[in-house]
């Protein structure tokens, strides 16, 4: 089988299964979501930490899905920074602990990029779930609304400038965006990006106008310049570390981390513009 096959058998089934795991129910959605989590943490930590036994990524891994969690939850309380010290510093402490009987060559360079992986990976794919809880309809009056589309319209935008940003990049881009992270992106890739991730938002509200288009174009900019920095931010983790991809679970697409870069930068952007302007 062709490089290129493999990529788009691998790119259609990691479509299908989102599609399917954000729309059929809210625990289909938490437990997938909080799968990529624990995959893209994993992956972070086997190219970041100095020891490379899976013993020493246990712990942090428990840790950050037990944020993940408790962000998710509780993500009213984190949204009004009222009550996170009750849980993010029990976890720290924990974690501290935890540390004084551990064995590393790079102590505090280990810590500062375990706490790293939680605040980069686990809270925003946290906010990133949250996004189907938000209600625009006055009229529900579910205990725990759930709105799968609203979640998988982030992801759609995100697909729309990546693969956009990538094809005007290839076809007419002349002058590189970032060279020193990324020497493949263009400006013009990038602004190909942005119009075609709107001209995807405009038709995602003629589909289902749950909110003013406005809106709709709003989240389209944001995924499309807050994503491409969340890709450039990985590239120069990546550039830094001197490798190419996070992983190879998914193929030719790398790891997780490489395919959830710019939704873990976006995600946290959509939900608090969202929140602060649209459901208060």
């Amino acid at each position: 089988m062709s490089n290129f096959m493999s990529r788009l058998l691998v790119g259609a089934a990691y479509v299908a299964v989102t599609v399917a795991a954000l729309l059929t129910h809210q625990m289909t959605a938490a437990a997938y979501i909080g799968l990529i989590q624990l995959f893209c943490l994993y992956e972070f930590y086997s190219i970041t930490l100095s020891s490379k036994s899976l013993k020493s990524r246990v712990f942090p891994l428990i840790v950050g899905s037990v944020l993940f969690f408790i962000t998710y939850v509780y993500q009213d309380s984190v949204v009004n920074l009222g009550h996170i010290i009750w849980y993010l510093i029990p976890l720290l402490v924990l974690y501290f602990i935890y540390l004084v009987f551990t064995q590393s060559t790079d102590w505090i360079g280990d810590s500062a990029k375990t706490v790293m992986g939680w605040l980069y990976i686990s809270l925003p794919l946290a906010f990133l779930l949250r996004m189907g809880n938000l209600v625009f309809d006055e009229a529900n009056t579910d205990l725990l609304p759930y709105y799968g589309f609203q979640i998988l319209l982030i992801f759609v935008l995100i697909w729309a400038n990546d693969t956009f940003a990538y094809l005007v990049g290839r076809q007419i881009g002349k002058r590189p965006l970032a060279s020193r992270l990324s020497p493949k992106k263009t400006i013009e890739g990038f602004v190909g990006g942005i119009v075609f991730s709107v001209g995807f938002s405009i038709l995602m509200h003629r589909m289902f106008p749950f909110m003013e288009r406005s809106h709709f174009i709003a989240l389209a900019l944001i995924c499309s310049v807050v994503g491409t920095i969340g890709d450039l931010f990985e590239s120069k983790i990546k550039r830094s570390l001197g490798i190419k991809d996070s992983g190879n679970t998914l193929g030719g697409h790398g790891g997780f981390l490489d395919r959830m870069d710019s939704i873990l930068f976006a995600s946290p952007a959509c939900f608090f513009y969202l929140f602060h302007f649209t459901v208060m």
